[in-house]
């Protein structure tokens, strides 16, 4: 598998790298731990690491140069994660320590999704910390006796965009790479729909849960099917709408593989491999995914499956003013059939002309509609509740054979209906008003940005006339001027 286009890989391929130790400084109430070379130790600070042993008869600076040593000796600026797998180079304490908590974060939803098989890390991950404006860069080298993986990341304009996706992505790397030795590896890669499909499945286990998203991909999956999900890498072609269904999309597609027989096995075993895997990514799913393997199109059907569960609403969701009064359109209608056999339908302002059906029949009839009621009792608005509750009372009354004030009551809830129905539009409009004069962010409304995407990229037809013809040779220059 090709390198991740944007990363940069040393031509060379190996790189020497002085033996290090973990050294304490002590500030008065902090314990500062740092990276210091075996040359660079300062005055008196016996080595401690074990993985290096300095012979006893090693010669000894002058009293005066130690001094002189120690006194322009200056502790390199780290810090490290609480599990030690991350140091962060650069910057200011502060800094380090909000980046070595947001990668040891990332860490620990990987390792409850993933299980405890991540404790045991064997490679750390370098994370330099450095001025300027550019996008976070992952290099790998490999070094005697293993490999060596660091994420430049540049703070001119604060936390960069992307640095959370950067760190999961050597962490799926690193796992991939564990149990090699000094086995040579050229390239090292994730495919970009398995970070991206990680990623949505650490937001799904957070509970931010875009069920709209999920909605409008499953209404339009031909945005990003499977076989597309597998060939796309190049993320920076994709536009706001198509980045948000290519996450989407990939989220479902992972979770589906998680949730699988022996799922999280599989998982395992294919990130060990695909790493440094250069061959086709769906025969490598196949062949650790067999259960999926069902017919031509298994993989999109589990996907479509998968997309439909993340779609619903759990129970017990509880709909707005607008969504109530749609559902009950459906709800308070009593069904039977004529003796012809044909289906009657009566809705919730004729519910009196039920008293002219035979009592049994009638009985059969309402029954079903009342229990279709009271199972939608708990999904409406709170103020739709008691108006739910009359239309049932009536109903009873009606399967009871009794007639007592029904037209008059029928109406009230009916005007009832109508005054709620009108606060919803209101409210509705209001918070549309507010969204668009106020919002900083996406809304989330996704389905209605990709019909505006869609219309856009429509070219209208009818002839072409001279002004037509005029702005295409001035978009061509412009293209030929920018190229």
């Amino acid at each position: 598998m090709a390198g991740v286009p944007g990363h940069e890989y040393p031509s060379n391929g190996v790189k020497y790298f002085p033996p290090v130790f973990v050294c304490i400084f002590w500030v008065p109430g902090v314990l500062l731990p740092a990276w210091c070379d075996v040359e660079g130790l300062p005055s008196g600070a016996p080595p401690q690491s074990p993985g290096v042993v300095l012979p006893d008869t090693a010669p000894q600076p002058a009293p005066s140069i130690a001094l002189e040593l120690a006194a322009e000796e200056k502790p390199r600026k780290m810090t490290e994660s609480e599990s030690r797998q991350f140091v962060v180079h650069g910057s200011d304490f502060t800094t380090r320590s909000a980046i070595a908590s947001l990668a040891e974060r990332t860490r620990t939803t990987l390792l409850e999704i993933m299980g405890k098989d991540g404790d045991g890390w064997e490679h750390a991950v370098a994370i330099q910390l450095r001025d300027g404006n550019a996008p976070v860069k992952m290099s790998f080298y490999q070094v005697p006796g293993g490999y060596r993986l660091q994420l430049d990341v540049y703070l001119s304009r604060g936390k960069p965009s992307g640095l959370e996706r950067a760190i999961l992505e050597l962490l799926l790397i690193e796992f991939g790479l564990r149990g090699r030795g000094a086995e040579k590896v050229n390239s090292v890669a994730v495919p970009s729909w398995l970070v991206e499909g990680m990623m949505e499945s650490f937001r799904w286990k957070r509970g931010e849960r875009e069920r709209a998203l999920y909605a409008a991909l499953f209404e339009k999956n031909e945005l990003f099917p499977v076989k597309k999900l597998l060939e796309t890498d190049q993320l920076g072609d994709l536009d706001a709408i198509a980045h948000a269904a290519f996450r989407g999309s990939s989220g479902a597609l992972v979770m589906s593989l998680l949730e699988q027989k022996d799922g999280l096995e599989s998982m395992k075993a294919m990130l060990r491999e695909l790493a440094t895997f250069e061959g086709d990514v769906k025969a490598l799913l196949l062949k650790h995914f067999p259960n999926m393997n069902l017919g031509p199109e298994s993989f999109s059907k589990w996907w479509a499956l998968k997309l439909a569960q993340m779609a619903e609403k759990p129970f017990p969701h509880v709909l707005t003013i607008l969504e109530t009064e749609q559902e009950l359109q459906e709800v308070l209608v009593v069904r039977f059939p004529d003796p012809s056999g044909n289906l009657i339908e009566v809705g919730a302002d004729q519910f009196r002309d039920l008293l002219a059906l035979p009592l049994k029949e009638r009985q059969v009839a309402i029954r079903a509609a009342v229990d279709r009621g009271g199972q939608f009792l708990y999904r409406v608005f709170p103020a739709h509740r008691p108006v739910l509750m009359g239309y049932l009372t009536i109903l009873g009354e009606i399967a009871a054979d009794r007639d007592e004030g029904i037209p008059e009551r029928l109406e009230g809830l009916a005007r009832e209906r109508e005054r709620l129905r009108g606060l919803g539009i209101r409210t509705r409009d209001y918070l549309e008003w507010y969204r668009i004069t106020n919002s900083r962010r996406l809304t989330g409304d996704f389905e209605t940005f990709v019909d505006l995407k869609e219309r856009l990229e429509r070219r209208p037809g009818g002839p072409e006339g001279p002004v037509s013809e005029y702005l295409d040779s001035i978009q061509r220059l412009f293209e030929e001027k920018t190229n």
